[in-house]
């Protein structure tokens, strides 16, 4: 979005997005989906939302009852239960069972879908990262756990390991997988540190946003052929990165899965992409 108060197009036409997480200083979906409407010159601005887990539901359903509010993006940790706050869901999202993305439609009725998977793995192709019969094992099972999981299982992984401390939604997330994805071997993994004979290790954990986090796990020395992949975006270089950049990986963080997404989101909200995309959205980490 534009800078220069001269060129500002806020005014009482303007059209509301948000997107809602908490917390919610990590997020780069303003700056990228803004860009857009600079790009596109559209009347349209989209604001970040700080949400505790405890007014997620009030918060979301008073920004609901904003007229001029036409969607919202769902960020950690609300994507699970942001399920239960739309009237309809996509057949990813329902497979996935959480959703990222809400928008209202011309009944007033709201709809969810869902991204991130979709995303990461289209973010991943252009940077070298290889998913076709790769053995992946995943940390974090949560609402951008599932969506990943699911994408990777589509684009063709030939093994999946799985770990989260919530054991509950670990099992249904294993048990959706083996239903929708027989071709792929799913599994519970019990052992998230070794990586022998593993491909590709994605974190999906929100552990590595604070200030004073360390690796998902206490891992030892990565093989250099692993690919390593950290869905967190802020900071850029998280803990798991680091130690996966000392040991001579393939490494990225979660900035291409936005990026992945930007066209998702933007078809989803009803706004046309320019042929050639804002540099910042170019930009890859």
């Amino acid at each position: 979005m534009k800078t220069n108060t001269e060129d500002a197009r806020i005014d009482g036409s303007t059209r509301l997005f948000g997107i809602v997480g908490h917390p919610i200083a990590q997020v780069k979906t303003p700056q990228l989906m803004n860009a857009i409407f600079d790009a596109t010159g559209i009347n349209a601005i989209c604001l970040p939302f700080d949400a505790p887990v405890e007014r997620f539901g009030p918060i979301v359903h008073g920004l609901k009852a904003i007229a001029n509010l036409d969607g919202l993006v769902i960020t950690v940790p609300h994507k699970l239960r942001a399920m239960e706050l739309v009237d309809t869901v996509s057949p990813v999202a329902q497979r996935v069972g959480a959703i990222n993305v809400m928008r209202r439609e011309t009944d007033g009725t709201w709809l969810g879908d869902m991204f991130d998977g979709t995303g990461l793995v289209q973010g991943l192709a252009p940077l070298g990262f290889h998913l076709r019969g790769k053995r992946v094992k995943q940390i974090g099972a949560g609402g951008a756990g599932a969506a990943v999981a699911h994408a990777l299982a589509e684009a063709g992984a030939a093994a999946i390991a799985l770990s989260d401390p919530r054991q509950e939604v670990l099992s249904q997330l294993v048990a959706r997988m083996r239903h929708f994805h027989p071709a792929c071997n799913v599994e519970i993994d019990d052992n998230p540190t070794n990586v022998t004979d593993v491909d590709l290790l994605i974190n999906c954990s929100p552990v590595g946003m604070g200030a004073n986090d360390g690796m998902p796990a206490p891992f030892d020395d990565f093989p250099g052929v692993l690919q390593v992949v950290d869905i967190i975006m802020t900071p850029a270089e998280t803990p798991l990165l680091k130690h996966a950049r000392r040991c001579g990986c393939h490494a990225t963080n979660g900035l291409p899965m936005i990026h992945g997404q930007l066209k998702e989101f933007a078809r989803f909200f009803g706004v046309d992409l320019p042929d050639a995309a804002p540099p910042s959205l170019n930009h890859q980490m």
